[in-house]
């Protein structure tokens, strides 16, 4: 299944996307957004699904951890997103690794790494992450 979301973010204008048992889930957005808007619209979604995702920082690694999938490719991937799921039960695969996501502007480290950098705890890095979110929507 791995190869079959690779080949499907490689060859289309994916930044994302999800197999699971009985769903493919592809999406354009950036950033962490495709993985809340699918946990907001099915919790379950995840579970024992394969991602092939452009980007994954811990922010994003910690949410696909917390919701059960199984594996994980990223074309770029942070040292720290490596560090964190090095002990979970999920196989991570990555073309290029990089110290730390940088922001959209490429000024500074993206602020979900940013809001996650010294937690390992899973709820408590969604709710980071969720605020985060909100406080960057109102700008």
């Amino acid at each position: 299944m791995i190869q079959k979301a690779k080949k499907l973010l490689k060859e289309n204008k994916y930044t994302f996307v999800a197999i699971s048992a009985d769903e493919i889930y592809t999406s354009q957005k950036r950033g962490v957004a495709p993985i809340l808007d699918k946990i907001d619209e099915n919790p379950d979604f995840f579970k024992g699904a394969v991602i092939a995702d452009k980007v994954i920082g811990k922010a994003a690694a910690m949410l696909l951890v917390r919701y059960g999938v199984s594996e994980i490719f990223a074309v770029l991937t942070s040292e720290k997103a490596i560090e964190y799921i090095k002990n979970k039960p999920v196989k991570l695969t990555y073309d290029n690794k990089t110290g730390y996501i940088i922001n959209r502007d490429k000024t500074d480290m993206c602020p979900m790494e940013k809001a996650v950098f010294d937690t390992d705890d899973e709820a408590l890095g969604e709710k980071l992450i969720r605020e985060k979110r909100n406080q960057l929507m109102k700008g």
